[in-house]
């Protein structure tokens, strides 16, 4: 392919363009909720380009810019022919799965192409389509001996979502005692269980559950954007996902990303494994009480001993776990990160505070696969944010690597780091305003850690007669809530007061130099100082000055870093030390 132009790719750029500027994906745009958000970012002068939402990546000339241009976009060929093959019926009927069902959810069997051995085979399969605003955006395949296949490049979506929004919208004021619920389930077969159960505000993920191993979850859960319309029709969701640990896993990262207080939790009888288990085994008026009877999720600091019964005989026969490792070998067992927890972290101006935070982010991203977010005016604008974490990703100066090289890295951080930036001067400058993106960012992405750098540029707006420490102390409480609820560790970067030099240096300063200093100390789970005795040495100290919880580190360890200015990266020089 010897594409000469942006056009022959779909992209539509401005005649006369340069620089770096924004376009509408033809990729992913057309399927989206957003279809005309700019999410695609062209390089006019080099000519590549790389999509922000769905990870699409190319270039106008290059073999592996090539290779990732060729991944067109295109609706799946969906015929819709029905199931006339009585063995296909017999298995669906033999599962609990009617003829009705399966017309209702346009399911077809026919022989489709399926990976394997060499170019893969044509065999014989049953389709699942998954429709969106009335049209197919993609196919699910299944084979007899459970391989499965999707369309390439298919926009991801939630399996009935069509259905399932319909009736919710039908429920629309009407009168009832419960409110509206939406049933997420992990498979086709699950959903169409349900629907013989008598439930059509129902649906399943798209890919299954995410594996116990694995590190991080990537693009797992994209099928979500776009969803919004369903989810804010139906007042509580339903996780009805199988009852293993990758289910279980499914369970709590839904819960997390749509919120806890909105979610129940089914329990499946003895002996099934999930929804179509409970229809096979046990009839469909058995599998509708089972969703009748789901449980909510525990509110936030509301637990009964019932509740915390598993949980407490867990505890006591398994080793205490604590946070992630960040990624240092000085600093195993010296301070950990735990999501749900709130970090304060402070020291003199220049010190290095954010940097030290950002490499832990990168760490954190490195070593676990965690995504983060970060509301940091003084590292505006983004792009050069966005810069220092590519360096110490790649742990080579941002201006010495060419051109393929930064490709090669911002491609693998694409889904790694996000930004909350306002648009205008004074937007997104409150805290309410920050979690709010933040938890549209724990929805969409799975965020695990959020920066607030710093303090004093966040606009504050004290009520009459209230005290600052009594401000504080509210909108600290609030952040940590957010943290506890989300499953998010929140950094929030404080520089204190002005200090008084101690024989000609400034001592590390701790949370009572910070303005209202100790409620600082009151509300936070842990406290670092970041410190540099000598500032020509390049030699940084982390003060750990709090631990709240002893598995997660040594409260008055001391860990110490080389700092390398020329690739923004943090080496450690010595085991910790052990303060007074």
């Amino acid at each position: 392919m010897n594409a000469k132009s942006f056009a022959d790719f779909g992209i539509q750029v401005e005649a006369g363009a340069r620089g770096e500027v924004r376009a509408c994906c033809p990729q992913c745009s057309p399927g989206r909720h957003k279809s005309h958000e700019k999410c695609l970012a062209v390089n006019v002068d080099s000519g590549v380009w790389l999509c922000h939402h769905c990870g699409w990546a190319g270039g106008l000339g290059g073999p592996h810019q090539e290779a990732r241009a060729r991944q067109a976009f295109s609706l799946p060929r969906f015929s819709g022919n029905g199931i006339a093959d009585a063995t296909v019926l017999a298995w669906f009927a033999r599962r609990g799965i009617s003829l009705a069902t399966l017309e209702a959810f346009h399911i077809a069997a026919g022989m489709a192409w399926m990976p394997g051995p060499g170019r893969g085979e044509r065999v014989n399969t049953v389709q699942f389509p998954y429709f969106l605003e009335g049209r197919v955006v993609n196919v699910k395949y299944r084979t007899a001996d459970k391989r499965f296949r999707q369309e390439k490049n298919a926009r991801k979506c939630l399996y009935n979502y069509d259905m399932a929004l319909a009736e919710a919208k039908a429920q629309d004021g009407q009168n009832r005692e419960r409110p509206r619920q939406l049933v997420v389930t992990e498979g086709e077969m699950d959903c169409l269980a349900l629907y013989e159960a008598g439930l059509n505000c129902v649906v399943s993920v798209p890919d299954g559950a995410p594996t116990p191993e694995a590190r991080t979850f990537g693009s797992k859960f994209s099928f979500l954007d776009g969803m919004e319309p369903l989810f804010e029709a139906c007042g509580q969701v339903v996780l009805a996902v199988d009852n293993d640990a990758p289910g279980q896993r499914l369970r709590d990262e839904l819960c997390r990303r749509i919120g806890m207080e909105r979610c129940l939790k089914v329990l499946w009888p003895e002996g099934c494994k999930d929804a179509n288990d409970v229809l096979m085994r046990l009839g469909p008026e058995a599998l509708s009480r089972c969703v009748r009877e789901a449980r909510p999720f525990p509110i936030d600091g509301v637990r009964s001993v019932p509740e915390l019964w598993d949980e407490l005989f867990d505890l006591h026969a398994a080793p205490e776990k604590a946070g992630a490792d960040i990624g240092w070998k000085n600093a195993e067992g010296v301070f950990n990160v735990e999501p749900g927890q709130l970090t304060v972290v402070t020291g003199i101006p220049s010190h290095g505070k954010s940097t030290f935070i950002d490499a832990l982010r990168v760490n954190l991203f490195r070593q676990h696969g965690w995504p983060s977010a970060a509301f940091s005016p003084e590292n505006w604008p983004a792009q050069n944010h966005l810069s220092t974490l590519v360096e110490m990703y790649a742990g080579e100066n941002f201006r010495q690597m060419t051109q393929e090289e930064l490709y090669a890295h911002a491609s693998a951080l694409a889904h790694a780091f996000f930004f909350i930036q306002p648009e205008r001067d004074m937007d997104m400058m409150h805290v309410d305003a920050i979690l709010q993106r933040a938890r549209a960012l724990v929805y969409r992405e799975g965020i695990k850690v959020l920066v607030i750098d710093p303090w004093n540029e966040i606009e504050h707006d004290m009520g009459k007669n209230q005290r600052e420490d009594q401000y504080i102390s509210v909108q600290l409480a609030k952040i940590r809530r957010f943290a506890r609820v989300n499953g998010v560790h929140v950094f929030v970067i404080a520089h204190p007061r002005q200090l008084e030099k101690d024989k000609g240096h400034y001592p590390a300063p701790t949370a009572y130099d910070i303005a209202g200093g100790a409620m600082w100390r009151n509300k936070a789970d842990n406290i670092l100082c970041v410190y540099r005795p000598d500032m020509q040495s390049g030699e940084t100290v982390v003060l750990v000055q709090k631990i709240r919880f002893r598995r997660n580190g040594k409260a008055g360890a001391t860990l110490r870093f080389a700092f390398h200015v020329d690739t923004s990266t943090y080496w450690p020089r010595a085991a910790e030390t052990l303060g007074t």
